[in-house]
């Protein structure tokens, strides 16, 4: 029994010694800096290809943050058509959502070449904050 409480005791030293910011999981996705404590995480996801058409698609999305306080999301679609030399813009729509107090303003979406380009506007206690998202397509169909 006395090994048992012993053992106990070290593994409690050992954790009360560990560093708990070095436990803490890193976001996942491009980490984007807004300025007075706000900041995005970004996450790109790809749709199928359809090579009948010789399109393909997919989206960009941003949490916003305050703190630790996840405040709203906003995502930008866009479809591209890759039949030529090079990526073009077929479509471009942006939505988004407000969370934990935060309100998501609206947002408009434009595309111009191979990039589609969208804007979100959130507001959290007072403080309104401009998100600038954008999507580019290569000729081959690769989302970046």
């Amino acid at each position: 029994m006395k090994k048992v409480c012993t053992l106990f005791c070290l593994v409690m030293v050992i954790l009360c010694i560990t560093n708990t910011t070095a436990l803490a999981a890193e976001p996942e996705g491009k980490v984007i800096d807004l300025g007075d404590g706000f900041y995005a995480v970004e996450t790109i996801t790809c749709s199928p290809m359809t090579r009948s058409r010789d399109t393909t698609g997919g989206s960009v999305s941003n949490n916003v943050y305050y703190g630790s306080t996840l405040i709203g999301t906003a995502t930008l679609y866009a479809t591209f058509d890759i039949s030529g030399s090079a990526a073009k813009v077929e479509e471009a729509n942006i939505s988004g959502t407000g969370k934990n107090g935060g309100a998501y303003s609206g947002g408009n979406a434009s595309g111009s070449g191979s990039t589609a380009f969208g804007t979100a506007y959130f507001k959290y206690n007072g403080v309104q904050k401009t998100l600038r998202l954008s999507l580019s397509c290569t000729a081959d169909g690769t989302l970046k």
